[in-house]
């Protein structure tokens, strides 16, 4: 407890103000001389005493002495001298808190009640002035009318504000007092601003301590000096939560939900409004005993009960709830029955807001959003209006905890301690219940954040939050229905479980606790489409997978005007961040708003909103509602909680039940029919299969093997992974090949350089690509982008580079190329013609341009996805330039040179170099974990939040300590810049993936279709002998392994290439295979383990594909 500092001061006059009771904090523990020290201000020198002195002030001195010295003795004589002082500490307190309570009387509360009657005045006066000018227009614009029919009018139109008043519960009045607290509202925020600015100490920005009394060589500072602009925030904060607590108790209708919503966002809102709104959750102004009587009597069930309490339980915005015997059962029931006053006033608030937003539309169109979620609000809260609709809902959402019941393990955990749990939903009795009045079962518990009531089931909080925020995501991601106000005032809590979670009556058992879910009147009821796409949003951001959360908005039709996976998954991520303790919560919302109005200042108007405000999908407001609301609770009882691995076993539970992920094929799988023609090497591979699915490294794989156009064998295990781990791999099911789709892409361009349509070492700029580098001398434009004549002097030397690129250049990765990735690439634009003109140059773009790092033909760097965009561009150029035609996709050139060559079984099998495929096919599904993309988004998101991880700043500083020249990998990562997401495997899983054409990665093959494909290849069936022996001649090699340059983090390089160093042909990497007679082989390998290649000496080709991406797995 801190010390009092007391400064006694004379009056003019010489009396002294009597200070009693500050004088015991004063004179604690003091020895005799510190009492002489403080007894101080009460002394006159002993020469003056007398002649300046009166009577009185010498009685006052003599009885603050004697006061003093019987306080160094302590109020209990009989107790230590340690015992004496915690006593006097106890008396101490219990009077401080008694005087903060009168100060808090005086000037909160107080305030609060004065804010509220100054409302009150002004809204009525508001009212008062507005008819009267009413009046006005209406008496002198019939003021010239004599006629009786006249004054009949006159009369109707003056009375008619009052009467309508009167019918619809004073809406009109109500409206002004709406404005009035409101305005109040305002100035007060606007004046606490401004004392921040006049008055807040600057040098001080946090609240401190109390001083403590001082010495001999301190001073006291001047009352105020200290104040900071958290305690003038604060100190508004307990005036303005007060004040509208009295507004809303007033006004009632939606502003009494709405102070339920703030209540319950105690990670968000101060806590003077969580501690005064929350009252407005269950304490809500009663409808009189009276007019209850009225409504059961009007319902017809009145007569059914053996008697109602007439003090309701509870009182909420829209009804009020008593408890009642029923007749039939002599069971205790629960009666909700709906205030008189509910129906007119919500509408009237709802037309109101509506309103608003329509005109925040017209002058804000990126706000038009605002008015699609009212709109979605305003039809569940007509919902929740009706009874008979929530009485269906109870009914649903009980169908839905059985199914929970029977599917999961009811168990909730924390720190690895599990506790079970059941779930309780009241039983709705619907034959005596109506629109407006409904019965219930009785349902015994206390609020969820009562603490007491929580220690009494003998469990943490962690472990209550745990288990409702599983069954909430259950509710959410695995059933039809979820409850939209989950507030504490609609959740309660008791010890033991519920047998079989059938309901009260039955018997309960010891361990355990049971959280019971009441008020379904704004429920929320789901189509599968809408849950699919809240359940893809949930898992994706658990998983930080940039694809599958734009599949999850696309199922939920929520456009955006603009691809930024990254500040979107920002977004969805503190959506359902981890739940902490208030101060924590605060302090990371504050740091993320102000993240967020730092972006939106320096975007343009237009852009400010990323979502389309016409295709906002009104269901999303829930989904952020329930989320938001949960967060606050979790807040309010000060947990910590990771919320996404709660989350995410429950929306992947979702995501397997949906349709979405179903097989396509409809015939038995032809491995079943096929001739085996090597049974020992079938039987070899299904062990080495099994072994590596045993041990975790594959979910799905396929491996064929053929020679002299003879399958040896074709082997298949596992499943299609991710959300189709519940469909088997079939020998035609196709899986993504990453870079061996770029042995295909070769293919078409020395086809293509065969038929005469392009030339290997031509400068792909004069010919058949000329938008490519279109001038001989750099534009003036693109010089104009650089700052320095060493930078124009640099960007001069490398357009010449790129004009001198060729073909060879890009099939041997030697075009300096490498790196680069066009302003142009996004997740939902992946496809090679739309890539392909980002290397072009844009006189309107000039800094976009994208030139090559090194001379071309000198260097050997991977161009990991650049191979494919380049090929592209040449071949589409090439075909153009030929037929004079309008331009054709890279598909369907494809389709026209390399098409009509393969052979109808090597199709059938499942050979799509251009992606594609899933009517045909079933697809799989990559499944990985990569770290280095959760670690840069996790990062980004410490950032926004005001939390940067010092680790992270200790890395950064040793990077940069020990960074050399631009390297292989700092080079890889200014490439992708901004397009992390391509380092992501999991992106060939989504929708946007499914049909892009990308010839450096985008093919989907099955093993067999690949191992046929090379054996074509390698027959000379696709190319001509001395055009292949020439593709399969080492042109350049790199010498470094891809995944030391790269890291292993990456998923762009492959797996098992030559020890030491790559070595590239035409496009195709060169493979050296140990303990073969002759090592020499053809092909290209794909990340993670897959391969297609064709040895040469025997004849054989091989096909391995497998779904699960581990970057150190090898094939052998």
């Amino acid at each position: 407890m801190k010390s009092i500092i007391l400064s006694a001061k004379k009056k003019k006059n010489g009396a002294v103000r009597d200070s009693k009771d500050p004088m015991m904090s004063v004179l604690q523990n003091m020895k005799s001389e510190q009492f002489a020290s403080a007894m101080g201000p009460f002394r006159e020198d002993d020469n003056n005493s007398s002649k300046s002195m009166s009577f009185k002030e010498k009685m006052i001195q003599h009885q603050m002495k004697k006061y003093a010295a019987k306080k160094m003795r302590g109020p209990f004589p009989e107790l230590s001298e340690n015992e004496n002082q915690v006593q006097q500490l106890q008396l101490e307190k219990e009077m401080l808190s008694s005087r903060c309570r009168k100060l808090e009387a005086q000037n909160f509360i107080g305030s609060a009640e004065i804010l509220d009657v100054l409302a009150l005045i002004l809204g009525t006066v508001s009212w008062i002035l507005t008819y009267f000018l009413y009046g006005m227009t209406v008496w002198w614009s019939l003021d010239n009318c004599e006629h009786f029919y006249v004054w009949i009018i006159k009369i109707f139109l003056l009375t008619f504000p009052f009467i309508f008043d009167k019918i619809n519960y004073g809406v009109i009045n109500r409206r002004f007092q709406v404005f009035a607290v409101f305005v109040l509202f305002l100035i007060r925020v606007k004046l606490a601003r401004w004392r921040v600015s006049k008055f807040a100490s600057e040098e001080n920005t946090e609240a401190e301590e109390l001083p403590s009394l001082p010495d001999d060589s301190g001073s006291t500072p001047n009352f105020g000096d200290s104040i900071t602009a958290d305690d003038i925030w604060e100190a508004n904060y307990e005036v303005n939560a007060r004040f509208l607590f009295c507004g809303i108790l007033r006004l009632r209708g939606l502003w009494t939900k709405t102070a339920q919503y703030m209540s319950s966002r105690a990670d968000f809102v101060p806590a003077a409004y969580v501690r005064e709104l929350s009252k407005l959750q269950d304490q809500a102004p009663e409808t009189a005993w009276a007019d209850v009587q009225k409504m059961l009597k009007k319902a017809g069930v009145f007569e059914k009960f053996y008697h109602v309490e007439q003090k309701p339980i509870a009182s909420a915005s829209i009804a009020q709830v008593h408890i009642a015997r029923l007749k039939e059962t002599n069971d205790d029931v629960v009666i909700k029955v709906q205030h008189p006053s509910a129906l007119t006033l919500l509408s009237d608030d709802f037309v109101s807001l509506r309103i608003m937003a329509w005109i925040t539309g017209i002058l804000e169109p990126e706000y038009k959003f605002i008015g699609i979620l009212l709109k979605e609000w305003a039809n569940e809260a007509q919902k929740e209006l009706d009874f008979m609709s929530e009485v269906e809902n109870l009914e649903t959402a009980r169908s839905a905890i059985q199914n929970m019941s029977r599917s999961t393990p009811m168990m909730a955990d924390h720190n690895s301690e599990q506790v079970p749990f059941s779930v309780e939903i009241p039983r709705p009795l619907k034959a005596v219940s109506s629109k407006r009045v409904m019965v219930m079962t009785f349902s015994e518990g206390k609020r969820i954040d009562d603490l007491a009531q929580i220690r009494k089931c003998d469990v943490s909080k962690e472990h209550v939050m745990n288990a409702l925020a599983q069954t909430t995501a259950y509710m959410m991601y695995a059933s039809d229905i979820f409850n939209g106000d989950p507030h504490a005032g609609n959740l309660f809590i008791r010890p033991g479980l519920l047998s079989n979670g059938k309901g009260p009556s039955e018997e309960v058992e010891k361990k355990g606790f049971t959280i019971v879910l009441l008020d379904w009147g704004l429920a929320k009821r789901l189509p599968e489409s809408k849950r699919a796409g809240f359940c893809q949003i949930a898992y994706a951001a658990a998983t930080v997978d940039f694809a599958l959360m734009l599949d999850g908005f696309n199922t939920l039709g929520l456009k955006l005007k603009r691809e930024n996976v990254a500040e979107d998954m920002e977004g969805m991520r503190f959506l359902l961040r981890d739940m902490v303790p208030r101060e924590t919560a605060r302090k990371r919302i504050k740091a993320k708003m102000k993240t967020d109005m730092g972006r939106i200042e320096n975007k343009k108007r237009g852009e400010r909103i990323p979502v389309d405000s016409n295709a906002y999908p009104g269901e999303f407001f829930f989904f952020v509602r329930t989320n938001e609301l949960l967060h606050g609770l979790g807040s309010k009882l000060g947990i910590e909680m990771t919320y996404l691995d709660v989350l995410k076993p429950y929306a992947e539970m979702g995501l397997k039940e949906l349709n979405n992920y179903v097989s396509v094929s409809k015939v038995p799988d032809p491995i079943a029919t096929e001739k085996v023609d090597n049974p020992k090497l079938k039987k070899k591979i299904d062990d080495i299969l099994c072994s590596l699915q045993e041990s975790g490294k594959i979910a799905g794989a396929q491996v064929c093997v053929v020679k002299d156009d003879i399958v040896l064998s074709n082997n298949v295990i596992g499943n299609l992974g991710s959300f189709k781990s519940h469909i088997p791999v079939r020998s035609d099911s196709i899986m993504v090949g990453f870079s061996i789709t770029k042995a295909t892409a070769a293919t078409l361009a020395n086809r293509m350089v065969e038929e005469g349509y392009m030339k290997l070492d031509e400068p792909i700029c004069e010919k058949i690509w000329p938008e490519f580098c279109p001038t001989v001398s750099p534009p003036a434009e693109l010089l104009d982008s650089f700052e320095n004549d060493d930078e124009k002097d640099n960007a001069r030397r490398k357009w010449q580079w790129k004009r001198s690129i060729t073909l060879r250049h890009i099939l041997t990765h030697t075009s300096g190329l490498w790196f680069a990735t066009p302003k142009s690439l996004t997740i939902q634009n992946y496809s090679c013609e739309k890539c392909a003109q980002g290397f072009e140059y844009r006189p309107d773009k000039p800094e976009e341009t994208i030139l090559p790092t090194s001379k071309p033909g000198t260097d050997c760097e991977y161009h990991y996805l650049s191979f494919g965009w380049l090929v592209a561009g040449c071949v589409i150029g090439a075909y153009f330039n030929r037929h004079n035609k309008k331009r054709l996709s890279y598909e369907d050139i494809y389709n026209k040179i390399l098409g009509e060559i393969h052979s109808p079984s090597l199709l059938n099998a499942g050979f799509k170099p251009c992606g594609g495929g899933g009517s045909e096919h079933d697809i799989a599904f990559v499944e990985t974990e990569i770290f280095l993309i959760r670690a840069m988004q996790m990062k980004r998101e410490a950032e926004a939040m005001g939390e940067i991880v010092e680790a992270m700043k200790e890395q950064q500083g040793e990077d940069n300590k020990n960074e050399q020249p631009p390297s292989t990998r700092k080079l890889f990562m200014q490439g992708i810049k901004g397009r992390e997401f391509i380092l992501d495997p999991r992106y060939w899983n989504s929708k946007y993936a499914l049909d892009a054409n990308v010839p450096s990665a985008g093919g989907r093959f099955s093993a067999k279709a690949l191992a046929m494909f090379y054996q074509e290849l390698g027959n000379g069936k696709i190319l001509g002998h001395n055009v292949l022996s020439e593709a399969t001649t080492v042109s350049a090699s790199q010498s470094n392994n891809l995944r030391e340059q790269l890291g292993q983090s990456s998923s762009i390089v492959n797996g098992n290439v030559n020890k030491g160093k790559t070595e590239f042909g035409l496009g195709y990497q060169i493979i050296r295979i140990d303990n073969a007679k002759n090592n020499f082989a053809f092909g290209h390998p794909g990340v993670g383990g897959s391969i297609g290649f064709h040895h040469v000496s025997s004849n054989s080709s091989i096909g391995i594909m497998v779904n699960k991406i581990d970057i150190g797995m090898e094939s052998t």
